[in-house]
């Protein structure tokens, strides 16, 4: 018996300690477990807040480019009937279209039919406002006319050119919350609501809620509403555009008890206008997938069998926990796969550590390409950090950054996009990572560019009209009378005749250099309608280089061709397409004032035939290469800026395009893309391979 006790005690001695040590890593583990997972979900529910504040900021900015676009159409063309597109873009948020006056009295209502519900001194409050502060955008209080404050609409409102007038819209604000707000689901029953800067409830579920002080709130479902840190939260942190997450107590749909909640939260900046969203779902929805592992007390066995029994228990909970918080975090990496704008996320050291499928896609590359690897390399072709780059200012700051217009060239054409660089922080406040949010908006910015071409060249129109009347029929005689002048005086001798032999032909040749312009303008009335025919497009080329072969030699310029043979015949006005190649020649002897090189490639891809210019001259930076096909734009003494937009025009004409690359010190490259002449008709081949 002496000898056995101790064995015995010694036992259970064993037991106790490994099932404490047991007890207490399970413990350990089950809480970091919990944290992490409520971590987690919070972060979805920033993402998606963020989301869907980001979509309320692009939205009110799309509607105030709208009304921009409108105010210049109106500018150009003062009729009612050009409000009608505008409208038609956004007609469940952009309720009515109005021209108001600086007093506030409205001068045209679109449609006409629409009955404001505003009184005009709150425009004219607004108006006043505005004008005094030389605001490019304004947007009112909520108007007066809804049973509620969340219900009622508000007003934008831009300036019109070169008027004392303003373009306005009446905003849908449901509109807004139908689309932004009430869509958002986080969890099973979580939700989404909206605060403005004085805390009162722009959205809720509840819509009994909307119109009142959160505080106000609490303070009627629950008198003990002071040991919440909800009302503390919001007046700390929502109401001073603060963003972030954390946990309360309070109301939720369906629970007539206090709730444990999670929540995340966003600001709204714009112009002036201040919200909050916030989303939040209860804390048990989140914990869930966790507390479905704990089905209830353990029973532990005296034992070495039942330790090791409960350890092997142990360990499969802890794996069970371990795939459930795997296979969220793999829900994540879906939802951000779906996303059909591109997401990345960049180390300290620039590298790439994921991108979305979206990134992928548009780089024609498998995603494991870009991991590991510096972004300016991958994403730009670059060798080094990009100038201005909005991961580096990310890190630096610790704040969100935007840029808008980011280029880059994907399989040989040029996109355009909105980048957003979202700082993801350690729990001590440092920058380990940052997310770029990446919005392909090179369709918009083309149809932008090509709304603004359409009105530049009804303005050469008129313009050249106008230069036609004024000036040639006075140019006209000027230049009769000036012939008629030098036939008086050719009988005479001496040196006063002969320095006025000598200024007539300076006058003349002034004249001259009017009439050139003249011509320019005028041609500009009537932009050239092609007649395409069956062409070589090798032939025309040397045609043309055989027309400038003594002003080339004259500059002291080398002419390079590397031509495929046996290219098929190019649909083209053989005029036409002449004209502009010369005006690309003629820019490239230009650039090269001291000489160089033109080269000419042309080669097959189908359908098209590319034909490309290529100088070795002084180059462009980004900001001239961006308008060089703009009307009037030139950076030439003496130049009218119309040679390139004509140029681009009749390759439109030709259902073909033409694309500009140049940097400083490094010449410019113009190619151009023709069709395919297509035997048996004369209609071009309307597919467009890129």
């Amino acid at each position: 018996m002496k000898g056995y006790v101790p064995s015995v005690a010694r036992i259970w001695v064993i037991a106790a300690v490994v099932i404490a040590g047991v007890l207490a890593v399970a413990f350990v583990s089950r809480h970091m477990i919990v944290s992490n997972t409520a971590e987690a979900f919070n972060r979805q529910q920033l993402f998606l807040v963020r989301e869907s504040a980001r979509g309320i900021e692009n939205c009110i900015q799309g509607i105030e480019t709208s009304l921009h676009t409108a105010a210049d159409t109106y500018a150009l063309y003062p009729d009612q009937k050009t409000l009608t597109p505008f409208l038609l873009r956004q007609p469940q948020l952009m309720q009515a279209l109005f021209l108001a006056s600086d007093d506030g009295s409205i001068i045209h209502m679109y449609p006409p039919q629409f009955s404001a519900s505003f009184e005009r001194a709150e425009l004219q409050k607004c108006l006043i406002r505005a004008t005094s502060g030389k605001q490019q955008v304004f947007i009112s209080d909520f108007i007066a006319g809804a049973s509620n404050k969340a219900d009622r609409s508000f007003i934008m409102g831009v300036p019109v050119r070169d008027k004392r007038q303003w373009m306005c819209c009446l905003v849908n604000f449901s509109a807004l919350k139908d689309e932004f707000i009430y869509p958002i689901k986080s969890g099973k029953t979580g939700y989404a609501w909206m605060i403005d800067r004085q805390g009162v409830l722009l959205a809720h579920p509840n819509t009994s809620m909307e119109g009142r002080k959160v505080g106000d709130v609490l303070k009627q479902l629950w008198p003990e509403y002071s040991t919440f840190n909800l009302e503390t939260l919001i007046d700390k942190e929502m109401t001073n555009g603060g963003e972030g997450k954390g946990e309360y107590t309070g109301w939720h749909i369906g629970e007539k008890a206090l709730t444990k909640k999670l929540i995340a939260y966003a600001p709204i900046k714009f112009s002036g206008l201040f919200w909050s969203i916030g989303v939040s779902a209860p804390y048990s929805e989140a914990m869930a997938p966790l507390m479905e592992s704990i089905t209830g007390p353990l029973v532990f066995i005296c034992g070495f069998l039942a330790v090791l029994l409960l350890g092997a228990f142990f360990l499969s909970a802890q794996e069970k926990r371990k795939r459930t918080a795997a296979q969220e975090i793999a829900w994540s990496h879906e939802v951000i796969d779906v996303i059909t704008d591109g997401i990345s996320i960049i180390d300290r050291d620039y590298r790439v550590l994921m991108v979305n499928k979206a990134i992928s896609q548009w780089h024609n590359k498998p995603m494991g390409l870009f991991r590991g690897k510096p972004c300016y390399e991958v994403f730009q072709q670059q060798s080094s950090l990009c100038q201005g780059c909005p991961a580096h200012e990310a890190f630096e700051t610790g704040r969100p950054v935007f840029r808008d217009r980011v280029s880059t060239t994907l399989g040989g054409k040029k996109f355009y996009f909105h980048l957003t660089a979202f700082p993801l922080k350690d729990e001590d406040g440092r920058t380990m990572r940052v997310v770029e949010y990446v919005k392909d908006v090179t369709g918009e910015m083309a149809l932008r560019s090509e709304l603004l071409q359409h009105e530049r060249k009804s303005m050469i129109v008129k313009m050249s009209a106008q230069v036609a009347h004024e000036i040639r029929n006075p140019l006209g005689s000027l230049t009769l009378n000036i012939d008629l002048l030098d036939d008086a005086i050719s009988g005479y001798q001496g040196p006063d005749a002969v320095e006025a032999k000598e200024l007539i032909v300076t006058i003349k040749n002034e004249i001259e250099s009017l009439h050139k312009v003249l011509r320019e303008y005028l041609e500009c009335t009537r932009f050239p309608t092609i007649q395409p025919a069956k062409h070589d497009v090798n032939i025309v080329i040397e045609d043309l280089f055989t027309f400038l072969e003594e002003e080339l030699r004259r500059c002291k310029i080398l002419f390079k061709t590397t031509f495929e043979y046996n290219l098929p015949a190019a649909s083209l006005d053989k005029d036409h397409i002449h004209r502009a190649f010369l005006n690309l020649v003629r820019n490239a002897i230009e650039a090269m004032p001291a000489g160089g090189t033109i080269e000419v490639t042309t080669r097959l891809n189908l359908p098209w035939i590319e034909v490309a210019f290529a100088d070795s001259g002084s180059g462009m930076p980004t900001d001239q290469l961006e308008r060089i096909f703009t009307p009037f734009y030139t950076t030439k003494s003496g130049g009218t800026g119309l040679g390139l937009s004509i140029t681009q025009h009749i390759i439109a004409e030709h259902k073909g395009e033409i694309v500009c690359e140049s940097a400083p010190g490094q010449g410019a490259r113009f190619t151009m893309r023709l069709p395919v002449w297509q035997d048996g008709t004369d209609e071009f081949m309307a597919e467009t391979v890129l």
